[in-house]
């Protein structure tokens, strides 16, 4: 499997054919442009790499991600470089063709909420907390709403995102945000379960899972087009 170097708030490590991404940058691995940033290569590099049949992403302690460093991004200037590698890693997980599952080990808050709408599976433990919270600090989720609202029932969203109020892992569970509310100790079998699970399809996955994003935002006509010219190369002459 692909070899990464030089990366300082991702950690990366391998379990056969699956992938462990754990993000880990203070107590609460918050984000900031150079987290974004390695996350993004983290989950390219990976994802060119044929040998990967899925990528679990986790946090380092017991949270999952808090969100975007806001006070270090104010201190060091970089809000305009934070918010294109964010915007950056949020368009990679659609184009992606390794499945994603996510370990939520904890609190999944404002920009870790959105990873964890992003990813394909989640698995959380029952005491996590997950939403936006940006309306509580006096500001607002502008990039974090966007994979939130293409994960949550709209009307959920508008109230969490308007409010700030994050959902338990229950009601999380409840409204489809996540698979699975589990006690801590049974987090990791049910997550290997998940990583092995989703590299059933093999290699007709890695073609299907870009086509199944794709169609989100085709029109009917357009995404039954796709699909076809997917089943050609799938089942058409070798």
């Amino acid at each position: 499997m692909a070899v990464l170097e030089d990366l300082t708030t991702v950690r990366v490590r391998t379990e056969g054919t699956t992938a462990y991404l754990t993000l880990e940058r203070g107590e609460r691995n918050m984000l900031d442009a150079g987290m974004a940033r390695e996350l993004t290569t983290a989950l390219r590099t990976l994802d060119d790499d044929e040998t990967a049949g899925a990528i679990v992403l986790t946090g380092a302690g017991d949270t999952f991600c808090g969100g975007a460093d806001g006070p270090h991004i104010r201190a060091t200037g970089t809000a305009r470089p934070f918010a294109d590698a964010v915007v950056e890693l949020f368009e990679t997980f659609p184009a992606l063709r390794t499945p994603v599952v996510a370990a939520v080990n904890g609190d999944a808050l404002a920009g870790g909420f959105g990873l964890v709408c992003s990813a394909d599976i989640v698995i959380a433990v029952d005491t996590a907390k997950l939403g936006t919270i940006e309306a509580t600090l006096g500001t607002w989720p502008a990039v974090a709403q966007s994979p939130a609202l293409r994960r949550v029932p709209a009307k959920a969203a508008i109230t969490n995102i308007l409010t700030g109020e994050p959902f338990t892992a229950q009601r999380a569970e409840q409204l489809g945000i996540i698979d699975e509310a589990v006690p801590a100790d049974q987090l990791q079998d049910r997550v290997a379960y998940y990583a092995g699970a989703v590299q059933r399809s093999g290699t007709a996955g890695r073609l299907g899972r870009p086509l199944m994003y794709a169609s989100f935002d085709q029109d009917y006509g357009q995404a039954l087009r796709s699909g076809a010219e997917g089943f050609i190369q799938l089942f058409g002459p070798q």
